[in-house]
């Protein structure tokens, strides 16, 4: 069983990453959010940091990237190849309307002649490893149906699927019953992703999925950083061993944050961004999110965490 935490775009960034691994175990495998590119060519200078190396000392990350021409996926990937990374995955999911009216993220997906071309102008030239992770269709999950046959033909080395379609972002249930079709239909190694937030979720799709060994968790590991120690072994910390290691994880964040901007307003911001999911696993988690929301600096946010987990 492999576990892969997803990248989520500004969250799963690579000071969350670091302070996860400083923490927590379990995650075998590191996603980084895509690169993307600006309107006058060049890499948006946030994801570039991302993904440094020096950023990224404890483990092998896998750096994705969003692009609906070839020029941009080889700006972008030739970047990464000169980082030193052998390994890229192309972000076919992000359901965001400001994406997918680009035809990027999951907007390729009803386009499948696009992809297709694109794939027959990319592979032959790549020199690393390729990867994919998609939604099942833009418009409906039955576009998979159609898509993942006509990757058979590429040498993929994993597909991720979120099983949702893109018009859904978030809401609804995922499609199980489309994933289960999804399994005959390809050749390459599948990834399961969308709503693993308990270890409990978890073996029921073990139980849907027996073939399926890689999984894929994000939004759950966001609410519940230690989730994926609690897959792996099976062990859950007691309540006060888990709010003392949550203090420990915000510490790693915290500095993390500070020394990337001397700014102390953006690792407050940032940390504000992280602890709106990190609340949600707490008793009276929303009491303490709207206290901390309201906090102007780092030492009065440290101190309302410090009375509340008291």
């Amino acid at each position: 069983m492999q576990l892969a935490l997803a990248p989520l775009q500004t969250y799963t960034d690579y000071h969350f990453r670091n302070a996860h691994q400083a923490v927590y175990g379990g995650v075998d495998k590191f996603y980084a959010p895509y690169l993307k590119m600006n309107n006058d060519g060049t890499i948006k200078s946030a994801p570039k940091i991302d993904v440094l190396p020096v950023n990224n000392p404890l483990a092998q990350v896998v750096p994705q990237l969003m692009a609906c021409s070839v020029e941009d996926f080889f700006i972008m990937a030739d970047y990464l190849e000169e980082l030193g990374y052998t390994e890229v995955n192309w972000n076919m999911g992000c359901p965001y309307p400001m994406v997918t009216n680009r035809n990027l993220g999951a907007g390729i997906l009803n386009k499948p002649d696009d992809l297709k071309r694109l794939l027959d102008a990319i592979v032959p030239r790549l020199t690393m490893r390729l990867g994919i992770k998609m939604r099942m269709g833009m418009d409906s999950t039955a576009e998979i149906l159609d898509i993942l046959p006509a990757l058979n033909d590429y040498p993929l080395t994993e597909i991720i699927i979120h099983a949702r379609y893109a018009k859904q972002l978030y809401n609804g249930g995922c499609d199980h019953a489309q994933f289960a079709n999804c399994i005959a239909l390809t050749k390459h190694p599948l990834t399961y992703n969308g709503d693993i937030t308990s270890a409990e979720e978890f073996e029921e799709l073990q139980q849907l999925f027996p073939g399926i060994t890689n999984w894929m968790i994000g939004r759950g590991a966001m609410v519940n950083p230690a989730l994926f120690e609690e897959i792996k072994t099976g062990r859950f910390d007691d309540s006060e061993t888990y709010r003392s290691r949550l203090l420990v994880f915000t510490d790693h964040l915290e500095n993390s944050l500070v020394a990337c901007n001397p700014d102390k307003g953006y690792a407050l911001s940032k940390l504000k961004s992280y602890w709106e999911y990190l609340a949600d696993e707490l008793d009276d988690g929303n009491k303490l999110f709207r206290k901390l929301k309201k906090t102007k600096t780092l030492s009065e946010f440290r101190e309302e965490l410090l009375v509340f987990m008291d």
